[in-house]
């Protein structure tokens, strides 16, 4: 007897926990991106992809370099791996926006960070000075 009632206090236990446990709260990932030094006739349709611990969670809208644009996405409060790649449209095709594929400038973004409520990633890609500068808020 004494065994039945400890079985049964233990699945009590362990269902009450398992019910009760709640999934990780959301925060939002803002990333804002802007270009400088646009050479003239080279202001390209331009969007990002948002990588989060090595999966795509979404794709912003296009815009001209020459715009400022800004993508919104949830993820889950804490660490995890970000990864933003820039995509340029130039002979009627998304092209990842970096060296190897004969841009001045690697427009990415991938580090390790801790997202919190809110989090702001600012990107300036400047296309004169060959440098993207990032700022994680």
């Amino acid at each position: 007897m004494k065994t039945k009632s400890l079985l049964f206090i233990l699945i009590a236990v362990f269902t009450t926990s398992f019910l009760s446990a709640k999934p990780p709260k959301n925060g939002k990932l803002t990333v804002a991106w802007t270009f400088t030094g646009i050479i003239e006739g080279y202001d390209h349709q331009n969007k990002i992809a948002v990588f989060i611990d090595g999966e795509k969670k979404g794709e912003s809208t296009q815009k001209l370099e020459s715009q400022p644009n800004s993508y919104t996405i949830a993820v889950p409060v804490g660490e995890h791996n970000v990864k933003i790649m820039n995509y340029a449209f130039y002979d009627g095709e998304w092209q990842e926006h970096t060296k190897e594929n004969e841009y001045s400038l690697d427009c990415t973004f991938d580090q390790t960070i801790k997202i919190k409520k809110k989090t702001k990633i600012t990107l300036v890609f400047d296309i004169d000075k060959e440098v993207t500068t990032s700022t994680v808020k």
